[in-house]
């Protein structure tokens, strides 16, 4: 029985202390979390490597920008057309998406990756869209210069896994 407060007691204390964490705390060595306070989305991201712009007027989302062209975007929205994954998934056509080479989907969210333009540059793009609540679409865009694939791949791959929505 001790064993279990214990254990309740230390999840307790975790959960704590996730919540009351300063926005832009260090998630790990050079790292940091953001969390959009409107929709809950966070995302941790390399401070060294990308520079936060300031906060738009409806405090959506945050776009994230590296020297060498690369970007993070993470941001939230109202689902006020109640898309489903699946229809916001098959909305995604057009030029932007021609070169798609991967797709993943759960049941409230999905991935999208390939390569794109972007400004004249080919680009590796990384999109991740997880419906948090029924009213709320937190959304993840990543991109990077194909030249750089090799130095961007694992930091992608840290961000993406680190993207979680709102409750």
């Amino acid at each position: 029985m001790k064993l279990f407060r214990f254990a309740l007691l230390a999840a307790i204390l975790c959960c704590l202390a996730a919540t009351f964490a300063p926005r832009g705390a260090q998630a790990d060595n050079g790292w940091a979390i953001y969390v959009n306070d409107r929709y809950g989305a966070t995302v941790s991201y390399p401070t060294p490597r990308f520079a936060m712009q300031p906060p738009p007027e409806n405090d959506d989302g945050r776009t994230l920008i590296a020297a060498d062209g690369a970007q993070i975007l993470v941001f939230g929205s109202y689902n006020v057309t109640d898309e489903t994954p699946a229809s916001r998934q098959a909305s995604l056509t057009g030029p932007d998406y021609a070169r798609t080479t991967y797709r993943a989907k759960g049941a409230n969210w999905f991935v999208v990756s390939g390569y794109r333009d972007i400004g004249g540059v080919d680009s590796v793009f990384y999109e991740k869209y997880i419906f948090a609540r029924g009213d709320v679409i937190d959304s993840l865009i990543v991109t990077y210069p194909s030249a750089l694939k090799g130095q961007y791949d694992p930091i992608a791959a840290k961000v993406a896994a680190s993207f979680a929505g709102g409750d």
